[in-house]
């Protein structure tokens, strides 16, 4: 797995914040495994950056991974209410080459194929 996709809500645009399911804990995981949630206590956060794909240049942003003092393991992506709508699907991904987390904003439904945030 390479990238992890999820159809965005407008209750994820008000409040800022996503659930980390499986795939998404796994995909930090693997490639980003220091600063994944195997290495953040509960009620603490780690930052990473990322960058958005503009389409014709990458504009950097950091993305937020939280676990809640019960354990509840969430994200958030700086600037997505800005950038998406209700609908949206954003998908992250490791680029291999410059080993980055690129985060890609479309319209519709994910691929089947993809992993999806729940």
């Amino acid at each position: 797995m390479n990238q992890t996709s999820k159809a965005i809500t407008q209750r994820m645009l008000n409040k800022s914040i996503i659930d980390a399911n499986k795939s998404v804990v796994a995909f930090f995981h693997e490639y980003q495994p220091e600063l994944g949630y195997d290495s953040i206590d509960n009620g603490s956060k780690k930052v990473l950056l990322a960058y958005y794909d503009d389409g014709h240049q990458y504009t950097p942003t950091s993305i937020r991974l939280y676990r809640r003092p019960r354990g509840d393991k969430l994200l958030s992506v700086q600037g997505l209410t800005k950038r998406a709508n209700a609908g949206n699907v954003m998908t992250l991904e490791h680029d291999k080459k410059s080993n980055r987390i690129i985060v890609r904003l479309e319209l519709g439904e994910p691929p089947k194929e993809i992993n999806l945030i729940e």
